[in-house]
């Protein structure tokens, strides 16, 4: 009996650096260090260094985050595996009740691995509504230009970890879409038009090749205090997945439809409006739905890009002495 105790207590640890998913009958409050899976129409993911954060699944498309300074380092949210509805819904409260000085981020942040190289690479997306001591875009990395969407100008740029002990092949690329103005802490509510800024992106030249792992409305913090209460929902039936492969303008599974159709009716009228004042990139935004031009390679399941996130995050941080897996927040 002891013998079973020790494997079962072994195999929970090796699941728990990995992803560690539950279903609707398991607890919903979250305390490994990592968890993602699928729930009730929406897909959620969360990860911490180490501390006491917690992350809570509350009702369909939403979370709730608290933490202390102890957690060090962690990420959060819930959205779609696969891509993206073309226009997403976002409301709740954002580092409520704390100064502006914490370093928090509020964004939509996806992945997927680029295999259009000679070696496959991560990519990381984030189109960042609200931060607090530290503006991601504040990276060493290239001003790719600037765009209007939802009534806000977004400044996009790109950035890449460069250290000696890591080799070019394994250098993982990030995208940041800055909002400006910058939305504050406490109540917090938006829409992201995700297919005009994919447009936008497309026309200054950013070439996203395969399709997304999963986007998710996240809550990033780095060595700060804390909570977060999102809800996000689709103000679109039409889905973006960036696939070369596949239509992109598929609709949303009955599932996930379902569930958020309802919480986005009351914002049907913020999403039309919305758009209306993002007149620069409204006229791009018809051809958001389109399937994107690839620049080779196959392209890669969302499983096998979760795993190979994992693993190269492994990587960097046992041989590259790198064990911050974003860098949207400063790298000390």
């Amino acid at each position: 009996m002891k013998n079973l105790f020790t494997k079962v207590a072994r195999t929970c640890a090796v699941i728990s650096f990995g992803a560690l998913g539950i279903n609707s009958t398991q607890a919903e409050t979250i305390t490994s260090i990592s968890a993602s899976g699928s729930k009730e129409g929406f897909y959620y993911n969360f990860w911490k260094k180490n501390g006491d954060a917690s992350f809570s699944l509350v009702e369909p498309g939403r979370y709730t985050m608290s933490w202390t300074s102890a957690t060090n380092e962690l990420q959060g949210g819930v959205g779609w595996k696969g891509g993206s509805p073309t226009i997403v819904h976002y409301s709740g409260s954002f580092g409520s009740g704390i100064s502006n000085s914490q370093n928090l981020v509020l964004s939509y942040f996806g992945n997927y691995i680029d295999n259009s190289e000679a070696f496959p690479r991560p990519i990381y997306l984030y189109i960042i509504e609200s931060y607090g001591s530290y503006n991601p875009g504040n990276c060493s990395g290239v001003n790719l230009g600037s765009y209007q969407s939802d009534g806000a100008t977004y400044l996009l740029r790109r950035c890449e970890i460069s250290r000696p002990s890591i080799p070019e092949l394994l250098t993982p690329r990030y995208y940041y879409a800055v909002r400006t103005p910058k939305k504050y802490f406490g109540p917090i509510s938006g829409t992201i038009s995700f297919g005009n800024h994919m447009a936008a992106w497309r026309g200054l030249n950013v070439q996203l090749t395969q399709p997304f792992n999963y986007m998710i409305m996240s809550t990033e913090a780095y060595r700060s205090s804390g909570n977060s209460d999102i809800t996000v929902s689709a103000g679109s039936d039409v889905f973006f997945t960036n696939s070369s492969s596949s239509s992109s303008s598929g609709s949303l599974s009955s599932s996930t439809s379902s569930s958020s159709s309802s919480s986005s009716s009351s914002s049907s009228s913020s999403s039309s409006s919305s758009s209306s004042s993002s007149s620069s990139s409204s006229s791009t935004s018809s051809g958001s739905s389109s399937t994107s031009s690839s620049s080779g390679g196959k392209p890669i399941s969302g499983e096998v890009a979760g795993a190979l996130d994992t693993y190269y995050f492994t990587l960097l941080c046992l041989f590259g002495g790198f064990c911050r897996r974003r860098i949207s927040l400063p790298v000390n």
